[in-house]
């Protein structure tokens, strides 16, 4: 190449006038760059006389990914291309970009159960059962791991991870029933309640009666029955989402997507 060609190169038109690391979305699994260039667009520069990775010999990859440029036009007319480029070798529909570690704060559920209590006297008795907390719930701090790729799909993952959607939290039924043989008198009650944010302790349906009696006198009971999931899923998938980025230079439209994910 002649001194005239040279200069040509660098400095005239078609001639690449930067190439610097990009400082807009970070990526840490690849490589991206700014390039500047005088009349003609890098990438089309690129096609013919691969451009060199800054400060080096070493040419940017022949698949490297070139996005739409920005143009300026100066007074003599001559366009400024300003590119983005993602320095690769893949052709696929995704690529990684960016991987690190981050922390977030999550809520594991509570776990329910039930306990009895029972009162017995020659003419008189009772028996109850009452919910009981085996824990409550806890927000902690847990760090994920946070994967970015670029997609030609707008599509998320699915969230599996500490998600609330279609979990069954705990409920419990409750009846008593008292009946006075002595005075010839009984009574019945029941109720209710759905504890969110509780998990079922031990089986998905629990059931279990406290009672209190003396034979022709008095026989109360009181019954508790829980149903409710068990287990509550806290890996895989926590945050899935997808965002317009910019174009290929072929027109494609490219999107980030950012997944958080617990080990």
């Amino acid at each position: 190449m002649s001194l005239s060609q040279r200069t040509d190169r660098f400095s005239g038109v078609g001639a690449i006038l930067t190439i610097k690391p990009s400082s807009g979305t970070p990526m840490t699994l690849v490589n991206s760059y700014i390039v500047t260039s005088r009349g003609i667009a890098p990438n089309v520069i690129h096609a013919t006389n691969p451009i060199h990775k800054p400060g080096t010999t070493t040419d940017l990859n022949a698949n490297s990914i070139f996005f739409e440029p920005d143009v300026s036009i100066g007074s003599d007319g001559v366009p400024t291309f300003s590119q983005l480029v993602i320095d690769t070798s893949n052709t696929g529909a995704t690529i990684g970009v960016s991987q690190y570690k981050e922390y977030f704060t999550v809520t594991e559920p509570g776990v329910m159960t039930t306990q009895g209590f029972f009162a017995q006297a020659s003419n008189k008795g009772a028996a109850v059962r009452t919910p009981k907390a085996n824990s409550i719930p806890q927000s902690r701090r847990r760090i994920g791991t946070v994967d970015v790729s670029l997609s030609t799909s707008n599509a998320s993952d699915n969230e599996v991870a500490y998600q609330n959607n279609g979990v069954n939290w705990a409920s419990i039924s409750m009846s008593n029933f008292q009946l006075d043989t002595a005075n010839a008198s009984a009574n019945v009650s029941a109720s209710f309640r759905t504890f969110n944010n509780y998990l079922a302790s031990g089986a998905g349906t629990d059931s279990a009666t406290a009672s209190a009696s003396v034979t022709g006198v008095y026989e109360n009971t009181s019954t508790s029955v829980m149903t409710g999931d068990t287990s509550y899923t806290t890996t895989g998938i926590y945050r899935s989402q997808t965002v317009p980025f910019l174009k290929k230079i072929d027109g494609t439209q490219t999107y980030l997507k950012t997944n958080v994910t617990f080990a």
